[in-house]
């Protein structure tokens, strides 16, 4: 899914280019932007849920420590 982000985005920061140079004048800079933001929500929120998939994991090892802890008593 990264990836596919990765490659909108960039999409977007050619199309932008291609505008702000004159080149491909049918790809209008709208689209540039809306490519671009669509892709900026997508990554932040793959960043979010990783960041939440790393806590989960952080609690579910101290879980299992404090199991092994109690067990060890």
């Amino acid at each position: 899914m990264a990836t596919w982000v990765l490659i909108v985005f960039l999409l977007g920061l050619l199309a932008l280019i291609f505008h702000l140079f004159g080149i491909f004048q049918w790809f209008t800079p709208w689209w540039a932007v809306i490519l671009m933001a669509i892709a900026f929500g997508m990554l932040t929120r793959i960043w979010r849920k990783e960041r939440e998939g790393e806590k989960e994991k952080l609690v579910e090892k101290i879980q299992e420590l404090e199991a092994k802890l109690q067990k060890g008593e």
